[in-house]
């Protein structure tokens, strides 16, 4: 029987997740919303979004570093401080009805900076928390948690802006963040070994060059970690492909096409059905251990390839549901997985490194996905675009398969 996950160390780490992850689900909203009330320009809304996503992306490579170096739970708990500093001044730009753009602006990379360094230490920690054997029941509790905050959070977000003020979402995000900070204080650091601290130059002896060499040698190992996994690096290059299509055709095309199709009603019930797939996926994930987890990741995401040909087909709703339904099972799924493998086979003083190569393919593929999508369809049209990205779907999912590296991977074997 596996081991359960609920050490006292995961169990405070587990409510510190979940009182994040409440206060973040509403920010989205509260934030989009707020900026267009407060100025009423989508350009500025769009500054806010990318003064806070441009760090993160820039920095997340040397969050992996500084997550493989340091103990993580005390930089989580740095982290997760600043972060709900920075959300508290959102909050009081909304509420005070500052106006000053660039005040906003600055919170909003502080955030961003909070991020690059939170997502690979949150990837890394796990190890530090739980039995080997507990890694997956680990990571389904927590994407069930996950999901289902980002059903509540943005619901409650909306009414307090409707009946409010934006700021006040933000706050409550912020108590959340600043709440999450002090359980995590409370978490032991782990013992486990890691690259030492004083491989760092001593301040006294801190040079630029000595400082970015150091850098420069913790990223080359992670990326040395990370390609000499031949099953990682080919799944990984498919879910960037996989990506680029949700990117374009999830998140772009979808709307346009449900426009003409099953309407913004029916498109919000799909999303609603996906979402409700994704926390029953997460709890079936948490007795689901396939002995080839790697073929199961990558079937997991078929069902995405069934619903874009059926958007290409104009379906009706009610398979539509279904098919959504089943994606969002899959997601989840493939997520407990996926992070199950890289935590039980990536060595773990390289593990925050190994995930912020991960999430970076990660976040700079969507966006491509949303550029080139609206693109194709101008030239080919919508049906069109959709049914070639169901058959893209396909290809890149199955292509790794064709790999023994990949196909033969094994679920990890309990220690003794």
């Amino acid at each position: 029987m596996s081991a359960t996950p609920w050490t006292p160390a995961f169990t405070r780490f587990f409510l510190a997740q979940c009182l994040s992850w409440l206060g973040s689900s509403m920010t989205p909203v509260a934030l989009s919303f707020g900026v267009l009330r407060a100025t009423g320009s989508t350009t500025d809304l769009g500054l806010v979004l990318a003064a806070s996503t441009i760090p993160m992306v820039a920095l997340l490579l040397v969050g992996g570093v500084v997550a493989d170096r340091v103990p993580r739970r005390a930089l989580l708990t740095l982290t997760h401080l600043l972060a709900g500093l920075a959300q508290a001044g959102s909050a009081l730009w909304f509420l005070l009805d500052a106006r000053t753009l660039p005040l906003l602006l600055v919170v909003a990379a502080l955030g961003g900076l909070a991020s690059a360094f939170t997502a690979p230490a949150l990837r890394g920690i796990i190890t530090d928390l739980v039995p080997f054997d507990a890694i997956g029941r680990a990571n389904a509790v927590r994407t069930t948690s996950r999901n289902l905050t980002r059903m509540l959070g943005p619901a409650a977000a909306g009414l307090l802006v409707a009946a409010a003020n934006a700021g006040w979402a933000l706050a409550i995000d912020a108590a959340c963040l600043l709440l999450a900070a002090a359980v995590l204080a409370t978490i032991p650091n782990a013992t486990a070994a890691r690259t030492p601290v004083g491989a760092f130059p001593r301040p006294d002896r801190l040079a630029l060059g000595a400082a970015l060499r150091v850098l420069v040698e913790d990223l080359s190992g992670g990326w040395r970690e990370f390609v000499s996994h031949r099953w990682l690096w080919l799944v990984t290059c498919a879910f960037t492909g996989m990506n680029v299509l949700i990117g374009g055709i999830w998140l772009v095309l979808g709307p346009a096409s449900a426009e003409h199709t099953i309407g913004a009603a029916g498109w919000g019930f799909l999303l609603a059905a996906r979402a409700a797939g994704q926390v029953g996926g997460g709890v079936l994930a948490y007795r689901f251990s396939p002995s080839r987890p790697m073929v199961a990741v990558l079937l997991m995401s078929l069902p995405y390839a069934a619903l874009f040909a059926a958007l290409a087909a104009r379906s009706g709703l009610p398979l539509l549901l279904v098919l959504a339904v089943l994606a969002g099972i899959g997601t989840a799924v493939e997520n407990v997985l996926w992070e199950t493998a890289l935590q039980q086979r990536v060595a773990r003083e390289a593990l925050s490194r190994v995930a912020s190569i991960d999430m970076l393919l990660s976040f700079v593929s969507v966006p491509v996905g949303q550029l080139a999508a609206p693109m194709a369809a101008a030239l080919l049209g919508v049906p069109v675009v959709l049914a070639i990205g169901a058959g893209l779907c396909v290809v890149t999912l199955l292509a790794p398969l064709a790999s023994a590296d990949v196909r033969g991977l094994r679920r990890a074997p309990a220690l003794p």
